[in-house]
């Protein structure tokens, strides 16, 4: 008998389904004779082994392989294939990927993401036919893919791409791959030491999301240079970028930065001139030893700004240093940012030495318009520490603010 939910429509029907795992959607075909078919119609699919046994992880594979071709949908929305195939190198698994994909390909596939967990795989089949897809939207690689890029790539709907950890067959794979997709927006680069591709030039990025494997040798040569960024409006970076005029003055016409960049001699710094005009949120990380003197100029340079965080990534504690600016005397004038613009300042993960003092008291003392400072400390592990922090708490708050409506608040 069936019940009432087999009694709603199609759509309906279907909508349920897709919150469940596919392979639980599939299952529910033996509830009646009205489910029996409704699975072959959903508009997603997604398929992880990350948490099987090797046993069920070949069981998974086998019904893949049965159902994904009976798939009747003329348009699959997305299609997730998250696999860890850490154990075992099977080229059977490479075709079965490949051939998984060309399904969701001729389906006319809006979003596909593919992620292969510690294996060294040789994609060129897949890539080849997938870099010429008319109807993908998004496109997210992650894990040790080797990406071999066709001659003949255009992604003219392509929108989002997410690449990360990727290995590429030549230096200009990711290039000619980023030259083709004409109206992409929003860029996710994450790439390891190995990675061996050459500058690629951005003309057309409203969001760029790029961070580079710390581990590689410091007078490594290799970098990504962003080149002609006029309508890049978000960047997060993570580098050790060694021509960084080159990179700040790509940069410049954000409007959000995250920044997380090392600079390790003075001579290193951007040159005077280059002046983020429509800044107006900008978080650094405090890692490096001249980080602070990047701050300087920062400030200095974006006159519209509106919210400043400087914050520690987890990952780089170990290079985090004091920083080495005498904040009673650095600035010759007061930034524009401070007097006109500047309304929040947030700094996570603060020890306490007197550099960071007199830079939150630099900041509350000339910050004009300043409604909100958020200062969190790192936790004491000793009385010492703790007592060191808490003056430090107490000198802050009974310190000058130019602006009379900053409510200053420790974490």
């Amino acid at each position: 008998m069936d019940d009432r939910i087999s009694q709603l429509p199609d759509d309906l029907l279907l909508k349920v389904l897709s919150f469940l795992p596919t392979k639980v959607a599939v299952s529910a075909s033996i509830l009646s004779k009205r489910w029996e078919f409704l699975w072959m119609w959903l508009p997603k699919l997604e398929y992880d082994d990350s948490e099987y046994s090797e046993e069920e992880r070949y069981k998974l594979h086998s019904f893949i392989d049965l159902s994904l071709p009976l798939h009747k949908a003329p348009v699959i929305e997305s299609l997730r294939l998250n696999f860890d195939v850490c154990n075992r190198f099977d080229p059977i698994y490479s075709d079965d990927i490949e051939k998984w994909v060309l399904t969701a390909v001729s389906r006319c596939v809006h979003e596909l993401s593919v992620t292969l967990a510690s294996m060294h795989y040789e994609l060129a089949g897949l890539l080849s036919s997938l870099f010429t897809c008319k109807s993908l939207v998004l496109l997210e690689l992650t894990g040790k893919i080797f990406v071999n890029v066709p001659r003949m790539v255009f992604l003219p709907s392509l929108k989002f791409l997410i690449l990360r950890r990727m290995f590429y067959s030549n230096a200009k794979s990711l290039h000619q791959l980023l030259s083709h997709c004409p109206v992409l927006e929003d860029l996710v680069v994450e790439h390891n030491k190995d990675d061996n591709n050459t500058p690629f030039t951005l003309s057309y990025f409203k969001i760029l999301d790029y961070v580079e494997e710390y581990a590689r040798d410091d007078d490594s040569n290799y970098s990504y240079y962003l080149d002609d960024t006029p309508k890049l409006e978000e960047a997060d970076i993570e580098s050790t970028y060694p021509d960084i005029n080159k990179f700040v003055r790509s940069i410049r016409a954000v409007k959000r930065l995250s920044l997380c960049i090392r600079v390790n001699t003075e001579e290193a710094f951007y040159h005077e001139g280059i002046v983020f005009d429509q800044l107006q949120h900008l978080k650094l990380c405090s890692c490096g030893s001249n980080w602070s003197k990047v701050l300087v100029r920062l400030l200095k340079n974006s006159p519209l700004l509106r919210d400043l965080e400087v914050y520690l990534n987890d990952d780089h504690t170990y290079s985090r240093v004091d920083a080495p600016v005498s904040w009673q005397n650095q600035l010759d004038c007061v930034p524009t940012c401070l007097l006109a613009s500047l309304e929040t300042f947030k700094w996570t993960v603060v020890y306490g030495s007197h550099e960071e003092i007199d830079l939150v008291k630099y900041i509350l003392r000339n910050a004009r318009c300043l409604k909100a400072a958020k200062i969190l400390f790192r936790p004491s592990f000793c009385q010492q520490e703790e007592d060191k922090l808490e003056m430090a708490k107490q000198d802050l708050s009974l310190s000058f603010r130019g602006s009379k409506t900053c409510q200053l608040v420790f974490v």
